[in-house]
């Protein structure tokens, strides 16, 4: 066979729309017709599936940008008021509630993300759904500002969470519009622009909150109101896809509707918000025997046991679509192994991101910008160690090991977290830095393992099933660890602060106004007007009293590292993705066209 023949027939093989005879061009006619665009599956849509690096330009490139400011806006609205949460709380005269400030945002993504990833697929409505969610984010930052309350605040947040929500899509386009080869380093650099705001946030809000502790965290949210206005026109402008055809296209606007999956919307809807509100309640405001927190928490299983049936038994192409799993044993593993790592590594940042503040905040300094400066010591590591993570697998077109090796330091230093003491401000630090440093490879390798093994047509939806379950984990162990550490500070604080108070001499009559004032968050208000309190006895119980924040949160920590060590292990299960790692484009931006370098060689080839 002749080389022009080696270069039409995998063409014609494939579907080409307009095949030309072997005998009637030339080389280098063929090498032209090679070098354009090709519909290789003949439904109209724009493919690229040569064996070759493409051409990219300044429209692809472009949607690329508005996708990376979507995800920063967006984690910078998370990780910005989890680092003062305390002063939100404290501001608002309402500390039992602060969690849900950060709850709202991922109750948003688990609830909703799913829907408009199914919509996005059905009605191939990317733009619209991104621009929309993104304009719902601008106007719930407009309302926190005037909050009296923590309620307004919690509900201002539950808007912000519809663009949120959309994060899945952020990962999608990318992934779509750029060669399968490319996906870990790709979401690697996605994953940057969310640690870069895991380090902008954090520092503006605190610098704000430091100037003033009332105003500076609203300002913050304005602050927030300006990016999601950016992200809403540069999406507007920036992001301009080509039209793209579906098996849906002859059906009706409300026959497309029908395709939504609105019953497993309302169930997980159900079940996911009833369940998290219990959580969320139970060992904080109320025990967790109370009522109104039996109540929602059963009824909230119940409806996800319900959404659980209805997907696996009441339809094939809902929120959890059949074809995510169909594409054969091992990628249907590695595709619910990488939904779990996902959920692994959202409970893993919230349990820095949340309880290392907090103790930093009580055992060292009181200053906003030292506790989030301290707090850099992960996020800044993670954000340095995510680009040299995504280049590793793509450079070996391979996730497992270095999945394996990140979940491993991720544990190392957890486990190291949870030996912290009072005393050990540079071990808790060198810690932390071992954690950011494994925390920079799970999200970028598990998104993109996952996006390896699904089929382009529910793309959208693969990606909002792993944003939903690391949502999932995020809420709920978010409430459970806050659950966690208010039981165990309740049984810990009361113990340990009147046996240092007793030793050190202080009356019986005055230990139990004394711890009162150490569990209310006041305790100088009260020793005010407690007698016979010596400097001695005010060190020992403030000693006590840190003793005791020490060793409620370490039971958290110990939770994360055995989660992480989990990671590792399951890691390890994933399949090989290297025939799955090509140049292939699934849906283009433009017309792509091969790198001239390629044609050359090729040419070369042929005439030789």
């Amino acid at each position: 066979m002749t080389a022009e023949t080696n270069t039409v027939a995998p063409a014609i093989e494939h579907g080409l729309q307009h095949p030309v005879e072997a005998e009637s061009k030339t080389h280098e006619e063929y090498e032209l017709k090679e070098d354009e665009y090709i519909d290789f599956n003949n439904d109209g849509n724009l493919h690229f599936e040569q064996d070759a690096e493409p051409e990219l330009h300044w429209r692809t490139w472009f949607a690329i940008a508005a996708m990376h400011l979507l995800v920063f806006t967006a984690v910078l609205g998370l990780q910005g008021p989890a680092a003062v949460l305390s002063f939100i709380g404290a501001d608002l005269h309402n500390i039992p509630l602060e969690s849900w400030i950060v709850n709202g945002l991922s109750l948003s993504q688990a609830v909703i993300g799913p829907v408009l990833c199914t919509a996005s697929d059905t009605f191939q409505a990317r733009k619209s759904i991104l621009v929309g969610a993104s304009a719902i984010s601008f106007v719930g930052t407009t309302i926190a500002p005037g909050a009296t309350d923590i309620y307004r605040v919690i509900g201002a947040t539950l808007l912000i969470g519809v663009g949120f929500a959309a994060i899945p899509l952020a990962y999608a386009v990318p992934a779509e519009v750029l060669p399968r080869k490319w996906r870990p380093f790709l979401q690697a650099t996605i994953n940057a622009a969310a640690l870069l705001s895991t380090v902008v946030g954090p520092f503006t809000i605190g610098a704000l909150t430091k100037r003033d502790p009332h105003t500076g965290w609203r300002y913050f949210y304005w602050f927030q109101t300006a990016l999601w206005g950016a992200v809403t026109l540069f999406i507007l402008v920036g992001y301009r896809p080509p039209k793209r055809h579906t098996k849906l296209d002859h059906l009706s606007f409300w026959q497309k509707v029908g395709q939504l999956d609105l019953v497993g919307f309302c169930l997980i809807v159900i079940g996911l918000t009833l369940f998290l509100v219990g959580a969320g309640f139970g060992g904080g405001k109320f025990t967790w025997h109370d009522r109104r927190v039996l109540a929602p928490l059963i009824v909230g299983i119940v409806g996800l046991i319900c959404f659980g049936i209805w997907e696996w038994k009441g339809t094939s192409t809902g929120i959890l679509h059949h074809d995510l799993f169909h594409q054969g044993r091992a990628k249907a593993l590695t595709f619910v192994i990488c939904t779990c790592l996902l959920t692994f590594e959202g409970l893993l940042i919230f349990s820095h991101a949340i309880f290392f503040p907090l103790l930093t905040r009580t055992l060292y300094t009181q200053d906003p910008i030292q506790i989030v400066l301290r707090g850099q010591s992960a996020w800044l590591t993670c954000f340095l160690s995510t680009l040299p993570w995504g280049y590793l697998a793509t450079r070996l077109q391979n996730i497992r090991y270095p999945l394996m090796a990140g979940f491993t330091l991720v544990s190392i230093g957890m486990i190291g977290l949870s030996t912290w003491q009072p005393s050990q401000s540079g071990k808790s630090l060198a810690f932390s830095v071992i954690y950011g440093l494994g925390l920079g490879a799970p999200f970028a390798l598990a998104v993109s393992g996952a996006q390896l093994v699904v089929p382009h047509h529910v793309l959208a939806r693969a990606s909002g099933v792993l944003s939903c379950g690391r949502a999932f984990g995020v809420a709920i162990f978010t409430a459970i660890f806050y659950a966690v550490y208010h039981s165990a500070l309740g049984n810990h604080l009361p113990k340990q602060v009147a046996a240092a108070a007793a030793a050190a001499g202080l009356p019986a009559a005055s230990i139990k106004a004394l711890v009162a004032g150490y569990r209310a968050g006041s305790p100088q208000a009260v020793l005010a007007n407690i007698p016979n309190v010596t400097p001695q006895i005010l060190k020992a119980t403030h000693s006590a009293y840190e003793q005791s924040q020490c060793d409620s949160v370490r039971l958290i920590f110990i939770i994360a590292a055995v989660f992480a060590f989990l990671g590792a292990v399951f890691s390890f299960f994933i399949c090989d993705l290297r025939d799955a790692m090509t140049y292939t484009v699934e849906a283009p931006m433009e017309k792509l066209h091969a790198k001239r370098q390629h044609h050359a060689s090729v040419e070369a080839h042929g005439h030789a």
